[in-house]
């Protein structure tokens, strides 16, 4: 790879060797860069067919023994030949050769007289004449760098001597020398000298290596990080590859890449690191070990204490390190390769990696470096009975936490309780570990936070505990247990906090609305509550669940309005602990029941910005979720695609909060569906949702609506109707009578599917008197629409013509195509055709507007039946991308990488390479370079 114009400047130099024109070819590089495959290749040229082949290779082990390179290209050719070729051999002036090669008494190598140095250099020249007598000569010299003196003046000798005999000599060195002797060391340093340099592989040319490994192109992403960590060094980039496809990886991807750590990397590096000059060579194996465990370091004084060297030990091992590209240059230090510290990182024995973790946590907390750097070490590190490692490791729990670095929190906190805690320190871990456990979705937050609360006593900490608490076990499905929690701090905390213990309160009702058998008591307290003084934060949550009971009780769309855009106060949308968005949530909610999707926006915009900006993680993901619904409904299948799978984010099984997983999955299926992505959709809801069973609290209900649309889009319509069916009858048992909250109208068109019409219809009429009442034109047209569908005979005109009427010009756009589609068909039956396909292309262009598949195929089958030609639609061009397209399009243009862009607009990687592949084939185009183009073009 890359090394084209090398060899064909080794190939004319074979060919220039055959016209009795040789010489010394050096070839020089770094570590890994190729030399000896190169070297290898030479022998393989077309030129250099028919040449006789001398090879010789430098080693430590020898580079002290006399003409041990010679000896090596010429001993085997000797005790393998015939008397009578290897008289010919030493023949003329070769015979001054003799005294070194000695086989009198059956092969014993000979001592020479130093004095007669001259004279066996003369020797061993002719010898290499006398060979290229017959045919031409190739010397191939490997490891020169390793070569003793002797071998090196012979070197020198020759190299201009060759000019007019048909010997061509390779030689392949690391631009280093330990040799003492100037004039040895001039046969490497020649500026003089034909020195082919090889350079690491460019960016080009790791792609092409990982192309030819994997037999496909790889994504820019993988590129770009391969070569990051390799360099472009030919031989990390070899065993990168045997690392990945040993473990199965086929195709390269960017997370294998990152872990990877071979272990003949780590065996290199002694060999690498002989390099050195022998003065520095131990400290810098020192130093380079050292290194790996700390990762890099700017403080030499540092760096002396931890790995017991002096300071200028420390600069010279560091300078020779530099010297042979086993450290970038500059500070801080660290390894030019990235891989290369993961390997002998992962490889160094556990005892010294102990011990040097050990010894850097004292180091750095002695030169007081912040206690999160001082924790990175003592991760690694053996328990002490140092009560300063509990210190530490806590201080930077509370520092990851309040960063919203919840994972990392809890790895810490979790290690503070490998130490010896004092007593009086063990609550307050608890909780702080609790709290970190709870941020990160992870169950044993129940453990530990119950235990905190068995040994704390005083009633203000305790509350704090139980609202992380029973948010844990909120999550665990534990509602009573959570409830209880609330209930045996609530009484205790009044007398000190009334504020707190309206916030408990508010927390107990919150829970206790979730079941229809504490409802009733929720409500009761809430009214109780309504004329309760507190401050901004607890006013706002109670006002916000007044509106959330109007919703559920069924009021009017302007009454629920009303009360939903009095509940936020200016001020604070999250609040802490994070348990969730709370009150912003509850009232864009309303909002979004009532139709009024821009102000539900702005709302957890809001929010979200300030969720984000708090670090408060689970908030956060609660608002995506509901933001994603709400973009699903008004057309923004990009966007509520993203939200989606952001609120999704490492879902696993049910540690992800009950608040947002249910609706952000409804989105996700609602948007693939759209899509007529049924396979994927069936993929999403089995990792994200509960294929099997669905608690029957109201909070989980968006997992049935979700799983029912999926069986119906499968062909499962009965199995899908039930579930829609079961999910309107626990509505009603809970006492949820607003029309906006139940899918009821999707199970109407199924049993329409199904032949139910008679059912259908009676469900139709019953759900029409609760619109109206709830007011609502988007719940008023769904249901028309469904009890056209259930009427026997041809669809009225009338209910149809309505609904569409009542959804022009709103932001349901979703709802409007669907009505336009079913309208225009209705049209078309009843001998309109003219006025059909009107109605069914402005559903086309609608669907096509949203890139909602499913919607345009049924608009244009449609279409079809009327005899109208139609073809799918291009969208291609700018024009044809979506928002979120046209989005990731720019940030690529920008040069971001997948990664980056994920990070920026809160998606994942494949989320972003998605959209790519259909930014590239709607503009035509394969490649970040050719998209600038086509945007500069635009």
């Amino acid at each position: 790879m890359e090394r084209q114009h090398h060899i064909q400047a080794l190939d004319d130099a074979c060919r220039e060797c055959q016209k009795s024109s040789g010489g010394l070819i050096l070839i020089e590089g770094r570590f890994g860069t190729g030399k000896t495959s190169l070297l290898r290749t030479v022998r393989s040229l077309p030129a250099a067919e028919g040449f006789g082949v001398l090879h010789a290779r430098g080693n430590e082990s020898e580079s002290g023994f006399p003409y041990g390179m010679v000896r090596q290209l010429f001993e085997y050719l000797l005790a393998s030949a015939t008397p009578e070729e290897r008289n010919a051999l030493v023949a003329g002036p070769a015979a001054m050769a003799a005294p070194l090669f000695d086989y009198a008494d059956g092969g014993v190598l000979g001592e020479t007289d130093p004095a007669q140095e001259q004279t066996l250099l003369r020797g061993l020249f002719w010898m290499l004449v006398n060979l290229s007598q017959r045919r031409p000569l190739l010397v191939l010299l490997d490891d020169l760098h390793w070569a003793d003196e002797q071998s090196l003046r012979f070197l020198h000798y020759v190299e201009s001597r060759l000019e007019h005999h048909p010997i061509l000599c390779v030689a392949a060195t690391a631009p280093v020398h330990h040799g003492s002797d100037p004039e040895t060391a001039h046969v490497i340093t020649s500026p003089s000298l034909p020195t082919i340099c090889l350079d690491e592989l460019s960016r080009d040319g790791v792609r092409d290596l990982l192309t030819a490994a994997s037999g496909r192109h790889p994504d820019p992403d993988v590129v770009r990080t391969y070569h990051e960590i390799t360099g472009g060094n030919p031989f990390f980039l070899s065993e990168l590859l045997t690392e990945t496809q040993h473990h199965g990886d086929e195709t390269p991807d960017v997370a294998t890449a990152a872990r990877a750590a071979p272990r003949t990397l780590a065996r290199a590096l002694p060999r690498w690191v002989g390099l050195v000059p022998p003065r520095y060579r131990d400290n810098a194996h020192v130093l380079a070990r050292s290194l790996a465990v700390l990762g890099s370091s700017g403080d030499f004084a540092q760096l002396a204490s931890a790995t017991d060297l002096h300071q200028d030990e420390v600069t010279d091992a560091a300078s020779a390190l530099m010297d042979i590209g086993v450290l970038a240059q500059g500070t801080p230090l660290r390894f030019r390769h990235p891989i290369v510290r993961n390997a002998v990182y992962e490889h160094l024995p556990s005892t010294f990696r102990y011990r040097a973790h050990s010894s850097a946590a004292k180091a750095l907390d002695r030169d007081g470096a912040p206690a999160e750097h001082v924790a990175e070490h003592l991760l690694h590190a053996p328990p002490s009975e140092d009560r300063r490692a509990v210190d530490i490791l806590v201080a930077a729990g509370e520092k990851a936490l309040a960063n919203g670095n919840a994972h990392v929190a809890v790895s810490v906190l979790r290690r503070a309780m490998q130490e010896k805690v004092p007593d009086e320190m063990l609550p307050d871990l608890l909780i702080r570990l609790g709290e970190a456990e709870h941020r990160a979705r992870d169950p044993q937050a129940v453990d530990h936070l119950t235990q905190a609360l068995e040994v704390t006593q005083d009633p203000i900490t305790r509350a704090t505990i139980a609202f992380s608490l029973s948010g844990a076990l909120s999550m665990a499905m534990r509602f009573g247990d959570a409830l209880e929690v609330l209930r045996s701090v609530h009484a205790d905390v009044e007398p000190h906090d009334p504020e707190l213990a309206l916030r408990l309160r508010s927390e107990l009702i919150k829970l206790a609305s979730l079941s229809p058998a504490t409802k009733p008591a929720a409500e009761q307290d809430l009214a109780a509550l309504a004329c309760a003084d507190g401050n901004d934060t607890s006013t706002t949550l109670i006002r916000a669940q007044q509106a959330q009971a109007a919703l559920l009780n069924g009021e009017s769309v302007e009454k629920l309005a009303r009360l939903s855009e009095d509940a936020l106060l200016p001020g604070t949308l999250v609040a802490g602990p994070d348990g969730g968005a709370q009150a912003s949530w509850i009232v864009a909610f309303c909002l979004f029941c009532c139709g009024r999707l821009s102000q539900a926006v702005s709302i957890l915009d809001e929010a979200l910005q300030e969720a984000e900006a708090k670090h408060l993680r689970l908030a956060a993901e609660d608002i995506r979720a509901l933001r994603a619904m709400v973009h699903l409904r008004r057309g923004a299948l990009g966007e509520a695609e993203v939200d989606a799978l952001s609120a999704l984010k490492g879902a696993d099984g049910e540690s992800v909060p009950a608040l947002g997983r249910p609706f952000a999955a409804l989105a996700l299926v609602g948007v693939l569906l759209l899509r007529n992505q049924v396979g994927a959709a069936a993929e999403a809801y089995e990792r994200y949702g509960m294929p099997t069973h669905i608690p029957q609290f109201s909070t989980y209900l968006p997992f049935m609506v979700a799983r029912g649309q999926l069986r119906i889009a499968q062909g499962e319509v009965e199995a899908g109707t039930r579930d829609l069916l079961r999910t309107h009858e626990l509505l009603n048992e809970w006492g949820a009578k607003c029309p906006a909250l139940s899918p009821v109208v999707y199970a109407m068109h199924a049993l329409c599917d199904l032949g139910r019409l008679e059912e259908a219809h009676a469900l139709a009429e019953e759900q029409l008197s609760a619109a109206r009442a709830f007011g609502s034109d988007r719940e008023i047209a769904l249901v028309l629409r469904a009890r056209a569908r259930a009427t026997r005979g041809p669809m009225p005109l009338e209910d149809l013509e309505q609904a569409v009427e009542l959804l022009a010009g709103t932001p349901f756009t979703v709802d409007e195509c669907g009505a336009l589609i079913q309208y225009g068909t209705a049209l078309r039956i009843a001998g309109q055709p003219s006025e059909a396909r009107r109605r069914l292309r402005a559903a086309s262009d609608l669907a096509d507007g949203m890139g909602a598949t499913a919607l345009g195929k049924q608009a244009r089958q449609e279409l079809a039946v009327m005899g109208v030609r139609v073809r799918e639609s291009a969208r291609t061009g700018i024009s044809g991308l979506t928002p979120r397209e046209h989005r990731v399009c720019l940030l690529a243009a920008e040069g971001k990488r997948n990664q980056e862009i994920a990070h920026m607009l809160f998606v994942t990687v494949k989320t972003v390479e998605w959209h790519l592949s259909q930014v590239y084939r709607k503009l035509g185009v394969a490649s970040r370079v050719e998209l600038r183009d086509a945007l500069t073009q635009n």
